[in-house]
């Protein structure tokens, strides 16, 4: 169970739970996860950080959104870090790719893309996850248990959750949709009712190209030969 001690009103775990994403939901490119990482938040920032998200709006600025969130005791402002989780930086590096910016492979321009306009709520860009409960890693259940201890109705609810994203996936049909992390092949198989067909290096497609499954951005997982095969076969059009 997570170690800290805190109250939430149903109201607020509903909040959480219905929590949709980071940006725009009419943006363009739409990244899908399974679970938003908690970086590296201690349990009082996690403490602070869920009552923080008990009050999010169904979609955030993500620049706004972290500046209620706490890591290291200081609130999250990305426009001031130099230090960023590893997905965030490959979003940033698919974007500037997608762009046409020779520079893509540089980290220094990941992080000013970023900084400026990642998941920002009139950008190009919308994040969000199969599960809206965060966790350390996929091995990570603390924060699950935590929340099906205090709300019953957790998994319909989260399953509600789903059927709203594929509502607003239909209504606003983004012409490229990447999901990442290849162990959730059929979850996001799921999502978005396809099926996954070979691709270029470590990267698989739908039918029609629109929709992308790529390996997991964060342990060394992803890579830039990735991307390179993706702007080979044109798939970040």
């Amino acid at each position: 169970m997570a170690d800290f001690d805190l109250e939430l009103s149903i109201e607020a775990i509903d909040a959480i739970v219905n929590f949709a994403g980071y940006g725009s939901q009419s943006a363009p490119v739409w990244f899908i996860g399974f679970e938003e990482g908690l970086g590296k938040m201690d349990s009082e920032d996690s403490a602070k950080s869920l009552k923080a998200r008990g009050a999010f709006e169904n979609t955030m600025d993500l620049y706004n959104a972290h500046l209620r969130l706490w890591e290291g005791g200081k609130l999250i402002d990305i426009e001031r870090r130099t230090k960023f989780t590893p997905v965030w930086v490959w979003m940033a590096k698919i974007m500037l790719a997608r762009n046409g910016h020779s520079s893509w492979r540089n980290t220094e321009c990941a992080k000013e893309y970023i900084r400026s306009q990642l998941g920002r709520s009139m950008g190009e860009t919308f994040l969000t996850e199969l599960s809206p409960i965060p966790s350390r890693s996929a091995k990570d259940q603390n924060w699950m248990k935590w929340f099906r201890a205090r709300d019953a109705q957790l998994d319909t609810k989260i399953k509600q959750r789903l059927e709203a994203l594929k509502r607003v996936l239909k209504e606003k049909s983004p012409p490229l949709i990447i999901c990442y992390g290849s162990k959730r092949t059929k979850d996001f198989a799921e999502l978005l009712g396809t099926e996954w067909l070979p691709a270029c290096h470590k990267a698989y497609k739908s039918s029609d190209s629109r929709c992308l499954l790529l390996p997991f951005f964060g342990n060394g997982q992803m890579s830039h030969s990735v991307i390179e095969g993706l702007l080979e076969d044109d798939l970040l059009r």
